[in-house]
């Protein structure tokens, strides 16, 4: 699933890991012999913040925008016994898939950096912290670059893979056209007349895409469906879209 965090969970993100990094500092400074239970409350912390992340991409399902187009005439139904074989079928997908399959793979670095990173400096630095000569401002300096380093570099590599990234495409495997609006699971309401989307149609690849910019950044959400050329008359007569492609 192809997801790009907004700005505002962006800046979530980066308030959530200095809160973990703080309390787990504060944690090993005071108590240095629980050092090898932070690794573990580390990862779950991450784990739980990435689901609450990706969460969100679900809200329009019970959003009130969401219940307001359900209150219409459902006019279409896409389903995945349908959308799934088209996507298949599209083998020009795959080539538009590259970048974000390359992201992802930059990305799961993280993983291999926070399972090498923890265990070794802190493996060496360990000693040292628990020792009570040790001053306590040093204790901190020492427990808060080992995990303010490597956040760093896992920052990084979230920012370059998000700029690698500036056409992302949503196949949207669940999909339902109203009279109202459209809803989709993977982050999918649009209210009809449409205002800010663009809007695109492939009949020799069974689709219709509805195009969300925001600066230099393109959301595609793609519906496939045999009947592309239905979706595309609802739209054209409920939706209205300021922007039409063939």
């Amino acid at each position: 699933m192809a997801y790009q965090m907004g700005r505002k969970q962006w800046l979530m993100s980066i308030a959530y890991g200095q809160t973990i990094i703080a309390i787990l500092t504060i944690v090993n400074t005071f108590y240095p012999q629980y050092l090898g239970y932070t690794f573990i409350i580390f990862i779950f912390g991450m784990i739980i913040f990435t689901f609450f992340i990706f969460r969100t991409q679900f809200k329009h399902i019970t959003s009130k925008e969401a219940k307001e187009i359900k209150k219409g005439r459902r006019l279409y139904e896409g389903r995945p016994e349908e959308v799934m074989p088209l996507q298949k079928a599209d083998a020009q997908l795959i080539h538009e898939m590259k970048p974000m399959m390359k992201a992802a793979g930059i990305s799961f670095l993280n993983l291999i950096i926070i399972m090498i990173w923890y265990p070794l400096y802190f493996s060496n630095i360990g000693a040292i912290a628990r020792d009570p000569a040790t001053d306590q401002w040093v204790r901190i300096i020492l427990f808060l670059a080992g995990y303010e380093v490597p956040y760093g570099i896992l920052t990084l590599i979230n920012f370059y893979s998000r700029r690698m990234v500036r056409n992302v495409i949503q196949v949207v495997q669940k999909y339902e056209v109203y009279d109202r609006g459209i809803v989709g699971y993977g982050g999918l309401t649009v209210k009809f007349p449409i205002t800010d989307y663009e809007v695109r149609v492939d009949p020799s690849r069974k689709f219709v895409e509805l195009i969300k910019t925001t600066g230099k950044n393109r959301v595609r959400y793609r519906l496939y469906s045999k009947s592309y050329d239905r979706i595309m008359d609802i739209i054209n007569r409920y939706g209205k879209p300021p922007k039409s492609k063939n």
